[in-house]
């Protein structure tokens, strides 16, 4: 029950984050929205999260690609930070959980 309440938030949450960013994205390329998202979604996701800041990383400074901010964008990094939170939070820690219960026993 606690668990289904909390999963259920997590991904209210992080649903809530991504349509408040689409809604007060403005268009232009150093928005400020996109700072909110990115902390809020590092915060929901963490640790896992920073695979996806790693990966951002890897693109623009080791390859030098530029990605415009728009729409698409904050689609992509919300999809990368979404799934790599929910399998962290709800598939590999519940199992973490599960086999160290079973080494007490």
């Amino acid at each position: 029950m606690a668990m289904r309440l909390i999963k259920t938030l997590w991904i209210g949450s992080t649903i809530f984050i991504f349509v408040i960013t689409l809604y007060a994205f403005d268009g232009k390329p150093n928005t400020d929205i996109g700072i909110f998202f990115a902390w809020s979604m590092i915060f929901l996701s963490f640790p896992s999260s920073l695979l996806v800041s790693l990966i951002h990383v890897a693109l623009y400074k080791g390859l030098s690609v530029s990605i415009e901010t728009s729409y698409l964008s904050f689609a992509l990094d919300w999809i990368g930070f979404f799934i790599l939170g929910y399998l962290q939070w709800f598939k590999f820690v519940p199992y973490l959980v599960g086999k160290l219960r079973g080494l007490k026993t």
